[in-house]
């Protein structure tokens, strides 16, 4: 459809500016005029066709390519250490309901993971086009990789399984083994049991120790405040959904902040 339109637009500007240019100018500018017409339909021709079409549709194709990568990608790490177990399930679940998919978003989300538990799973291939779409953001891809962890400490540990899958992850989205290490070791030295999934520990939430002082504790507050920052996650290539969890994740981080602040009684 959008080829026709354009092959249609590409006459009708050609001739409204020759007829124009003739009308008003006569043969030099009809030619004037038939140049113009080039111009607009060349330009116009780049909106239609490609990333500017896409802006056009909402944002609807890059909400697409992020809801197909990370469902996927969550359930071939569900499957790496050979079953899908019932805490994991329930984690997918819980990114769904985080970002607030609606009953045809949520289908797809259940369709993507149960193709991503499958062992001939593509995916290097699914993760190109959301590392295309975030080329210029790593902080969403690195916010990607934190869902995933997310998924694999499910059940209290990453197993090696596990582990080879989020480092395909990470080289797919150019992060470094290092960078990887780095953050999974963070998130590991700081879980701890939550008492209820509406009710997380606060110490957790910011990844810091309960003996951690308070200078540690308003730099992490400050580092998760930045990651998630409503001024990163502006911008028409970012999934709408994308920006729903991250903002989520800003009230969930402040809240954790303040029960902390007023336990210890610190400003």
């Amino acid at each position: 459809m959008r080829f026709v339109l354009a092959f249609a637009l590409s006459i009708v500007w050609k001739l409204i500016g020759f007829t124009v240019g003739l009308l008003f100018k006569g043969p030099l500018g009809a030619a004037l005029g038939l140049w113009v017409g080039w111009w607009l339909d060349r330009n116009i021709n780049r909106v239609l066709a490609g990333d500017g079409f896409k802006v056009f549709a909402g944002g609807q194709h890059a909400q697409a390519i992020f809801q197909r990568a990370l469902f996927g990608s969550l359930g071939h790490l569900a499957k790496a250490d050979g079953r899908v177990t019932e805490r994991e399930i329930a984690v997918a679940e819980q990114v769904m309901n985080q970002l607030h998919l609606n009953k045809r978003q949520r289908q797809a989300a259940v369709n993507n993971f149960r193709l991503g538990k499958s062992d001939r799973y593509p995916l290097e291939r699914e993760l190109e086009a959301f590392f295309t779409l975030t080329r210029n953001q790593p902080h969403l891809r690195r916010l990607f990789i934190e869902i995933l962890l997310n998924g694999a400490l499910a059940d209290g540990v990453i197993t090696d399984s596990e582990q080879q899958v989020l480092h395909r992850v990470a080289q797919a989205l150019g992060m470094s083994s290092q960078q990887l290490n780095d953050l999974i070791g963070q998130r590991q030295a700081h879980r701890q049991p939550s008492r209820s999934t509406d009710h997380p520990d606060p110490y957790r939430v910011l990844g810091v120790d309960s003996e951690a002082t308070e200078k540690d504790i308003k730099q992490a507050y400050r580092r998760l405040m930045s990651r998630y920052h409503p001024d990163k996650m502006s911008g028409r290539e970012v999934p709408v959904k994308m920006r729903e969890y991250a903002h989520e994740q800003v009230r969930v981080v402040r809240a954790a902040y303040d029960q902390i602040r007023k336990q210890r009684n610190f400003r």
